[in-house]
């Protein structure tokens, strides 16, 4: 065991264990430990763990998504504008996840390497063998939760920062699987993209054997006090086999597939044995983030009363600053109610009447012109009051607002001012669906069932479309051979998942070249004009993506530092 710990680990031990549904509760500011006290208190000690859940991302910023084709800012002089307008360098990256993840990687080895000294059970009203069975499961369970919180951790690594060498070698991160010392060697090489899946798919392992599925309640005291539902913000088993699906995805994928580490049917098994466990789709689900918990969530974050959301991206006739714009190209994206895309001859597609008969998700995720937000019809056209195209600077840029997360029960009237529930969620199961459903296609094609699921790649779209309001039987998906459903598949994951940091990536590992420079257009809507011209679509951004942005960059002061091999082209 190691005898010291740095000044700086024990000043960020503020944060400890707590039953409560918040599960992190403050400790008085500027109280220190040293290392035989946050050993001999197991809350104390579970601090470590719980500063790298304090570290999750618990609030949707949308920063990935207004540098992609899905939006734009009003915000002048956002970073994410500059970056993805050309501005995107590796002394200049407002997206690096280098310094974070591995602070957080830092946290958690430390606690994994001394988690033998911390005695997790100690009361004395317990008879030896109670004792020793709640230590067992305890200890169990933080081995678990530690290990998925390290693949997280790394997996923002992976997917931010893998890229190829100048001499063409896909890297990966720094593997770290114990905390370093002042007095180590900190001058260590990139591992190899397929060592760091590896690395990445060992700790997922080790979460899964040591966690629940879920977290619930128990008659047996010792098991409920140990992963009973207090503990429901945490990582759980099916978070871990969820994660794990993602990080499949992602090593299969076009961009990375050369490592030949994870091969698409590996992906789909992956994905597939999740969905067989977890069941149908949640009806609900497509506004899954207007419920605490349902069955469509694997991972919550605790739940906050706030309105930031609302304050941030509700337009300016409801006090919002409207920051957040949804592009044309994201709305085109929706199909027809009759499961089309609107560029089908088979669509009845309406020029003069672009949002009727549409599929009915978008008019949950987006605002458009006529729309109504709290009973209030939010008007975009050119020269419209307050929530008009460029009327003011916190109006719409595109013509459209996010509806997506917004909460309608928020007031951000002065002196009535009112919050409502929010919850950040991290993985939910439509995600591993999409996971699925590419992976079962490449593998196998569209009906190919070699698993024996009972369900296929084209049979999980269905299921998708037809829970969003597509109208069934579903001609359109039917139709589909395997090159014709890889595409609806991208696009009904872009529908999905929109707004979720999901866009950016998925471009990236789909080499899609092309369409990560597509243009972000917007529409001018102008009622005094002749109704064949009254919608005028029109560029509003431009993407300057060059070919090496594929993958992201090495910090540029870590290549100065540490003599870290950069990606090429950075």
């Amino acid at each position: 065991m190691k005898k010291h710990i740095n000044n700086f680990l024990l000043l960020i031990l503020t944060l400890s264990f707590s039953a409560c549904e918040e599960y992190l509760e403050p400790l008085p500011v500027n109280q220190q430990y040293d290392v035989e006290e946050l050993l001999a208190n197991p809350s104390i000690a579970e601090g470590l763990l719980m500063t790298a859940y304090s570290d999750l991302p618990s609030n949707y910023t949308f920063e990935t998504d207004i540098a992609s084709d899905d939006a734009v800012t009003n915000v002048k002089g956002s970073p994410y504008t500059l970056m993805a307008t050309g501005g995107w360098h590796s002394t200049f990256n407002p997206i690096s996840k280098w310094n974070d993840s591995y602070e957080n990687i830092y946290y958690v080895n430390y606690f994994l390497e001394n988690i033998e000294s911390i005695p997790w059970a100690s009361d004395p009203t317990l008879s030896d063998a109670d004792r020793k069975r709640k230590h067992d499961l305890h200890r169990k369970r933080a081995i678990g939760e530690a290990h998925g919180l390290r693949a997280w951790y790394q997996f923002q690594l992976l997917q931010n920062h893998s890229g190829f060498s100048n001499d063409g070698r896909l890297l990966g991160f720094v593997i770290l699987k114990e905390p370093l010392e002042l007095t180590d060697d900190w001058n260590l090489p990139r591992n190899s993209f397929a060592d760091c899946v590896d690395a990445i798919m060992e700790d997922l392992d080790i979460a899964i054997a040591n966690l629940p599925a879920v977290y619930e309640d128990s008659s047996d005291p010792i098991v409920h006090e140990t992963s009973g539902s207090r503990y429901e913000n945490r990582m759980n088993g099916n978070a871990a086999k969820a994660l794990k699906s993602r990080v499949a995805l992602l090593a299969a994928s076009p961009a990375y597939s050369s490592a030949n580490v994870i091969s698409w049917e590996q992906a789909a098994n992956i994905a597939g044995d999740l969905l067989s466990e977890l069941g149908p789709l949640y009806v609900d689900g497509v506004e899954f983030y207007k419920e605490v918990r349902n069955n469509e969530i694997i991972w919550n974050l605790a739940q906050e009363q706030i309105r930031s959301w609302e304050l941030n991206n509700f337009p300016p006739s409801l006090l919002g600053m409207g920051n957040t714009n949804p592009s044309q190209n994201l709305v085109d994206a929706f199909p027809m109610k009759n499961g089309y895309p609107i560029s089908n001859q088979s669509s009845g597609f309406d020029t003069d009447e672009p949002y009727t008969n549409r599929d009915p998700r978008l008019s949950k995720y987006i605002i458009y012109n006529g729309a109504e937000l709290k009973n209030q019809p939010i008007n975009t056209f050119v020269g419209a009051e307050l929530d008009g195209i460029n009327v003011l600077e916190t109006s719409t840029r595109t013509g459209y607002y996010l509806k997506k997360f917004m909460n309608e029960g928020v007031n951000l009237e002065t002196g009535s001012e009112s919050d409502a529930t929010h919850t950040y969620t991290l993985l939910r199961v439509t995600e591993v669906l999409l996971n699925f459903a590419e992976a079962a296609n490449e593998a196998w094609g569209p009906d190919g069932d070699l698993k024996g699921y009972g369900f296929t790649a084209r049979s999980k779209i269905e299921e998708l479309r037809n829970r969003a309001g597509i109208d069934q039987p579903d001609e359109y998906l039917a139709s589909l051979d395997r090159d014709g459903l890889r595409e609806l598949i991208r696009n009904e994951r872009r529908i999905e998942l929109c707004f979720e940091e999901f866009r950016f990536w998925d471009l990236r590992r789909w080499e899609e070249s092309e369409a990560i420079n597509d243009p972000v257009k917007g529409v001018f809507i102008d009622l005094e004009v002749n109704v064949d011209t009254a919608y005028n679509y029109t560029s509003i951004e431009e993407r300057k993506y060059t070919p090496d942005k594929i993958y992201g960059p090495i910090p540029y002061e870590e290549t100065r530092k540490y003599n870290i091999e950069q990606n090429k082209g950075w």
